[in-house]
Order: structure tokens, then C-alpha cells, then sequence
């Protein structure tokens, strides 16, 4: 056994003499100590850590406020409370436990620096929770611009193709009729006006250009609009993080659009690059400047999106001297931030194939299901059970395993952890689009709740009370149980015909 300031074998009078030395020591920490550092001296467990509750969801953050686990493999609890509320917990080597004594001594000495270091910690989580929202507020515009482009594109945008060439049909049909063909020409040329202006629209609201060819081939389109001439000069990758492109390429959009409006500039420069894994980019003109994000701006909206994403904004634009618009996006996305392209293509893969596997669904509709569906679908799966603390904790590790695999964000998946079972099957039911899933739902719920087992009466009667509730037939549930029960006769009898053998395992 090494050495240890205490352990099991030091006597209990031994560690009541300790005492006055213990808290001299935690009062007298070296400069630079965290009080971990001085706890781990102190009590001579250099492995010890300290955790925090985390406010409002509950669970545990470090001194940094990241998540992380109270209970680890080979390690000892000891909670540290105020007015019987848990405001920190140790986590150290189990011989500690041996001399309580010293250990209470201790911690009782850096009591005020460990709520000191509570709040920190609690903040920094705030904080950090604060910048994932932003981002995924970002992300949430993103995603429903993007449904509103290609709404426009795949629906209003393709009648009036179609409707353009009814007329054209028409007009030649009308070559005897001068009065009605010139009717009809004149009709074609304000659809074609109609049908211009939707497609500048919806290249506004999301430019497809991005999603095709990347952030240099849409940049390049920007600067060939007419107006000021505007010069590029990009060294940039192939293809960047998504959220980075779409920041860039609206604030190049906003930018240009002001020296035309408002610069009275006779060039423009778009320079970018990338260093250090982060996109650098500037915007500058040679017109009269004083330009300001100013609230309400399109420049004040873009700082806001920039920020989001962990970059910044400076504008320089001294009156007379132009003006010089300068962005810094780091392209490791902060928490909760969009993922990137190949990712994406990769969940939605993902979706599609288990959507086909379970239900053999056309992979089409799945195009439109975004996170806020797939935590609808995750609540009501737990509902289905009886709620989230009814779980099994094996049953708890097949669903998030499920949902991992059926491309569900972690972000969601940790909203699921945490759910707290305070909506109704009920209330959740009333969700558009919800009612059509009700026996997939009720489906996965059966095959969570098989996971550790036979379903139990419990189960099985949360169960029965959700199919009322959906109105679905108790008979129709047995049946579902059936084909969870046969599909897991199918998986044993692959585990004894491939993996038994594959491992020289008697299959019985």
C-alpha cells in the first residue's frame, strides 16, 4: 500500500490530532491551488476530484461546469451538504473512507472556497448552456428557412413553371387570334417577372448555391451581381462547417448590399482565409463609411448570428475612410451548434434506414423530420412506458441506443435523459403529425419495455393505458408483443447459428 497522510489504519485518536494541522493546511493553500489541489494534498489522494449539482436539469458538472458522473468505478462518495441540499460531492480513494474525521475536518476548513468554487462552476455551466442555445436558435432559423426555400421551390415555384407552359401551349394555339395571343404573351412575360422574383426569394431566404457547390461558388455569384465591381480574393478549403458558410455568406450578402445602397463606393474587396482553424474574413470599400450595426441593422442581426457561433464582428468606418467589415469564426463548432454537412447526410441515412427497416416506410418521408419531432417521438415512447423513471437501466441503454442509431442529436438525447414525465401522453398526442405515428410508437415502446426481459404486468398495463388513450385495441397491442416476442426468437436463433459458433460458445 503507499503512503497516505490517513487510511483504514490510522488510529482514531491519530486523526482527531490531525485536525488543527489539516485545517491550517487547507487555510493556508499555496497560491495558484484549486481547492482540489489543496484537498488532494491535504488528504493524500492526489486522484480526488470535486463535483457540483447542476442547476435546473440536474446531474453533475466539474470545476470547468462540463457534465460528468458522481459514481465512478472504484472510487468513493462522500456528499458534502448545506440545509440538507447536496452543494458538493468528493470523489476519492475508498481507504478515506476509514477516517471520517479528517475527512469532515477538511472539508469543513474549505467549506466557504468550495461554494466559492460551486458558483463558478455553476456559472460557467450556465454560461456554456447560454452559447448552445444561441446556436441552436441559430440552427432552428437555419433549419426552417431552408424548409421555407424548398417549399417555394418544390410548390409555388414549380406550379408557375408549369402554368408558363400552359400559356406558351396556348399561345400557339391562339396564332389566328391576334388580340388573344397578345393577351396571352403579355400574361407569359408577368409570370416570367412572377416566377424571377420567387427565385431571387428563395435564393434569400436560403441560397441553394451553398448546399451545392460550397461558400466560394456562392460568394463568387454575390460579386457578380450588378453594382459596384467587387474583387475576391479567397483561400479557403473546399467546403466548410455549414453554419459557417451560411454566417459568411449572409454577411458578404448584407455588406455588399450596403456599399451599393448607402457607400457611394466605386470598388469593392472580399478577402478570406483560414488559420488556425479558423475563417477569417474581411469586407472593405472605398465609399464615404460611417456605416454602425445599429440596432435593428441587418449588420447588428449578423453580429448576433456570429456571435452564436463563437466568432465576432468589427466594423472599422471612420467617416471619409471607407469602410472595412472584419469576422472571426472558429470552425470547431461550439456546443449545440449545427453539425456539419457530412454529418447531417450521415443522421439522415441513418433515419431513413431505420424508418425502412422497422416499417418499411418510404425514405421520402423522412426528409422533413427535424429534432423537435424526434424529441416529440422520445417523450411519447417514455410515456407509452410510464415515464422516464420507470426505466430499467438496461431498458434505458437499448433506447438511447436505439435513437443513437436512428440518427437522433445528442442534444436531444440528453433533453431525453433528463425528461421529467411533466407532459400527458394526452398533451402530446395533440402534436401535428404525432397521431399518424401512434402504433410505431406504441411498437418501440413494446420493444424497449422486451429489452431486460418479458414484459412485466406494470408494463404491460402502461401499455394497454396508452393504446386507450391512441385508441388503438388491446387486441392490437397483444399483437405488437407477439411480433416483438417472435423477432426476439429470430435474434437468438441468429446468436446460435453466427456468433455462438463464431466464438466456440455451447449456444444452449
Amino acid at each position: 500500500m503507499s503512503e497516505r497522510q490517513s487510511g483504514p489504519d490510522a488510529s482514531h485518536d491519530g486523526g482527531l490530532a490531525a485536525e488543527p494541522a489539516v485545517v491550517t493546511s487547507v487555510d493556508s493553500g499555496a497560491q495558484g491551488e484549486t481547492v482540489r489541489d489543496v484537498l488532494r494534498r491535504v488528504l493524500g489522494d492526489p486522484s480526488l476530484d470535486i463535483v457540483y449539482p447542476r442547476v435546473g436539469t440536474g446531474g453533475w458538472i466539474d470545476e470547468l461546469g462540463a457534465a460528468t458522473e458522481a459514481a465512478v468505478a472504484g472510487r468513493a462518495l462522500t456528499m458534502i451538504d448545506r440545509g440538507g441540499k447536496p452543494v458538493a460531492a468528493l470523489m476519492h480513494d475508498p481507504a478515506l473512507v476509514g477516517d471520517r474525521d479528517r475527512l469532515r475536518t477538511a472539508t469543513e476548513a474549505a467549506s466557504l472556497t468550495i461554494d466559492n468554487e460551486r458558483l463558478k462552476a455553476q456559472l460557467r455551466a450556465q454560461l456554456a448552456e447560454v452559447e448552445a442555445s444561441r446556436a441552436r436558435i441559430v440552427d432552428a432559423g437555419d433549419r426552417a428557412l431552408r424548409r421555407v426555400e424548398r417549399n417555394l421551390h418544390d410548390g409555388a415555384q414549380q406550379r408557375l413553371v408549369a402554368l408558363s407552359l400552359v400559356l406558351r401551349l396556348a399561345s400557339r394555339a391562339a396564332v389566328g387570334d391576334a388580340a388573344v395571343a397578345e393577351l396571352l404573351a403579355d400574361a407569359t412575360r408577368e409570370l416570367d417577372d412572377a416566377l424571377g422574383e420567387l427565385r431571387d426569394l428563395a435564393r434569400g431566404i436560403h441560397p441553394a448555391i451553398l448546399d451545392d457547390a460550397g461558400l466560394v461558388a456562392a460568394l463568387e455569384t454575390l460579386a457578380e451581381r450588378p453594382g459596384v465591381p467587387v474583387e475576391l480574393h479567397l483561400d479557403v478549403p473546399e467546403r466548410l462547417p455549414e453554419a459557417a458558410e451560411v454566417g459568411v455568406y449572409y454577411l458578404v450578402a448584407e455588406a455588399l448590399t450596403n456599399i451599393n445602397k448607402h457607400a457611394a463606393a466605386h470598388r469593392a474587396v472580399v478577402r478570406a482565409h483560414v488559420a488556425d482553424l479558423t475563417l477569417r474574413i474581411a469586407i472593405s470599400d472605398d465609399g464615404a463609411g460611417g456605416a454602425a450595426a445599429r440596432p435593428g441593422s441587418g449588420l447588428e442581426g449578423l453580429a448576433d448570428r456570429l456571435h452564436a457561433l463563437g466568432g465576432t464582428l468589427e466594423i472599422d468606418s471612420s467617416p471619409g475612410r471607407g469602410t472595412t467589415i472584419g469576422a472571426a469564426i472558429p470552425l470547431t463548432a461550439p456546443a449545440g451548434a449545427v453539425p456539419d454537412a457530412d454529418l447531417e447526410r450521415r443522421r439522415m441515412t441513418a433515419i431513413k434506414w431505420i424508418g425502412w427497416e422497422n416499417w418499411e416506410a418510404p425514405a421520402e418521408l423522412y426528409e422533413q423530420i427535424t429534432s423537435d419531432d424526434n424529441l416529440v417521438h422520445g417523450k411519447a415512447m417514455l410515456l407509452c412506458l410510464g415515464g422516464n423513471r420507470r426505466l430499467t437501466a438496461r431498458e434505458w441503454e437499448w433506447y438511447r441506443g436505439y435513437l443513437t442509431a436512428a440518427g437522433f442529436s445528442d442534444h436531444v438525447l440528453d433533453l431525453l435523459q433528463s425528461y421529467d414525465d411533466t407532459e400527458t401522453l394526452e398533451e402530446l398526442m395533440r402534436v401535428p403529425g404525432l397521431s399518424t405515428a401512434m402504433r410505431g410508437l406504441l411498437y418501440d415502446a413494446v420493444r424497449v419495455g422486451a429489452s431486460d426481459g418479458p414484459l412485466t404486468p406494470d408494463e404491460l398495463d402502461h401499455l394497454h393505458r396508452a393504446a386507450e388513450v391512441m385508441g388503438i385495441s388491446r387486441d392490437l397491442v397483444t399483437e405488437l408483443c407477439e411480433v416483438v416476442a417472435a423477432e426476439q426468437s429470430l435474434r437468438r436463433r441468429r446468436y446460435e447459428l453466427i456468433v455462438a459458433p463464431a466464438f466456440g460458445l455451447d449456444p444452449r
